[in-house]
């Protein structure tokens, strides 16, 4: 009978659209869920029935609708800086990658990660953030696994090579005096130097420039404060390049326990003899004490940087990416986490910046990109819908009742 057939109809509307309000339900209750991605409901009719009782055609009554599939947006959400170095954004498609506990791997795009009493990366689920393990010096390599902060102090590195880049006055007046340290009459120019030993010590590499005939440069080292050693003598031409002694060997006598004799080249090769007062424009050497970790940062390439006490800075990890040829059959597993499925297809990783993956933004958390206006107006029509639907069900029990009334 066609007014029991409309009451069931209506009843697939009632149920259909009950669903529908818990997706928006959902969708409104994570407005402030970090990476969350809003979901939408779509809707399909069920098979027709056909008043002849043969084929289709425009004798066919519609039996109702069910929801079909609850499709994911997983378009962008909106930036927020909030200055916490690991709140970890995406700027594009990829997504992390975490392992629990107890090593399954999910993928997520809420980035609000931190550091657990082990120092491991872990977002607010225990999960450990994935990423390429770097070697001792700060080496990415290819091995993917948690992220952990490392505590270990940095060793020192003794100085092998320097380099002075300046200026020796071209119109300097040799000296007259013999050389000797305590006498600044007797040299024309003198600059220091910090150098380091095999244990992280410093110590302090004096340089003094003696100008004994045109073009013509005697060189002396001090160490720590000792007696002064001649140098290689230096030779400019009549442009001010060095010509030779551009090279200088340094031997220093270590008492401290540190390797000894400490030897250090020093490349002088830059610097010039112009009618200028004579100076350093800059010097640089390439050892350094030992330090501990100062602060962390991570940079849009998702490297994880240690910067140390000493000045050093060394990469820890770089932050694993993961997109998808269908984020839409990811499996939604809760606490943010996604799972890998059939339909979703193998993850793709690799490093940020590359492959469509997308840009790692620290301090930075990506919001739930839910639209309350839209799903407000999404409310309104499923309540009116589920309304027509109750109504229609109930018209459909006032005619039945008209029916039994006949027999009055």
């Amino acid at each position: 009978m066609g007014i029991l057939t409309s009451m069931f109809t209506a009843v697939t509307g009632l149920s259909s659209y009950g669903n529908a309000m818990g997706v928006i339900g959902n969708n409104i209750a994570n407005v402030g869920t970090a990476g969350f991605k809003s979901s939408r409901a779509t809707f399909s009719d069920l098979v027709s029935s056909s008043l002849a009782g043969g084929g289709a055609g425009s004798d066919q009554i519609g039996l109702g609708v069910f929801m079909n599939d609850v499709q994911r947006n997983f378009s962008q959400g909106s930036m927020t800086t909030t200055g916490n170095t690991f709140d970890l954004a995406v700027d594009g498609n990829g997504f992390y990658l975490v392992r629990n506990p107890a090593g399954a791997s999910f993928y997520t795009r809420a980035g609000q990660f931190q550091v657990n009493n082990l120092g491991q990366v872990v977002d607010s689920s225990g999960a450990l953030l994935q990423g390429y393990q770097a070697d001792t010096v700060g080496n990415i390599t290819s091995i993917v696994s948690g992220i952990t902060l490392t505590s270990s102090a940095v060793p020192p590195v003794a100085t092998t090579t320097a380099a002075i880049l300046g200026n020796l006055n071209a119109n300097a007046t040799a000296p007259a005096s013999a050389f000797a340290v305590t006498d600044t009459t007797s040299y024309n120019f003198s600059t220091g130097m910090t150098f380091y030993d095999s244990l992280g010590n410093s110590h302090q590499m004096q340089l003094y420039f003696r100008k004994t005939a045109a073009n013509a440069w005697g060189v002396y080292s001090q160490i720590d404060g000792g007696a002064a050693t001649a140098q290689t003598n230096m030779t400019f031409n009549a442009s001010g390049a060095v010509t030779a002694g551009g090279t200088q060997t340094v031997t220093a006598a270590l008492t401290n326990g540190a390797t000894t004799p400490q030897t250090l080249t020093v490349n002088l090769a830059s610097l010039t003899q112009f009618g200028a007062a004579s100076g350093v424009v800059s010097q640089t050497q390439n050892g350094y004490a030992s330090g501990t970790m100062d602060r962390i940062s991570v940079d849009k390439d998702g490297k994880v940087m240690a910067q140390f006490t000493n000045g050093q800075t060394r990469a820890l990890a770089q932050v694993v990416l993961s997109r998808f040829m269908n984020p839409d059959g990811l499996a939604d597993v809760g606490d943010n986490h996604f799972l890998e499925t059939v339909e979703s297809g193998a993850a793709l990783s690799g490093a940020p910046t590359v492959n469509g993956l997308g840009r790692v933004l620290s301090g930075t958390v990506e919001q739930s990109n839910v639209d309350l206006g839209k799903e407000f107006v999404d409310m309104i029509i499923t309540q009116r819908a589920f309304q027509a639907n109750s109504r229609a069900i109930t018209t459909s029990d006032e005619m039945l009742q008209e029916l039994v009334n006949l027999k009055r």
